[in-house]
């Protein structure tokens, strides 16, 4: 079960926290206290570097993807026209 998300103040900046089965951990709201809307953690999830690294992580498994698929699609023109076709 969650516990609510608790409130403490650190270095005079309002830190909010809650404990889960893995520990305690950082909670990024996306509202601010004054209810405007906190576009970076909406966004980011509080953390543009992370956002970056997901996002070129995803690239790179896209562009292996498509690289292999067009080696796959051309190795298989090159087979068709080197080998004929012999039907029993």
């Amino acid at each position: 079960m969650k516990e609510q998300v608790k409130r403490i103040e650190v270095d005079g900046e309002e830190v909010f926290i809650q404990k889960d089965f893995l520990g305690w951990h950082f909670v990024h709201p996306t509202k601010n206290t004054d209810g405007t809307i906190n576009w970076k953690n909406l966004i980011a999830g509080g953390s543009w570097i992370r956002l970056l690294a997901i996002g070129g992580f995803v690239f790179l498994v896209l562009m292996a993807t498509r690289e292999y698929s067009s080696l796959a699609v051309s190795l298989n023109e090159c087979l068709n026209k080197t080998l004929p076709i012999i039907i029993p």
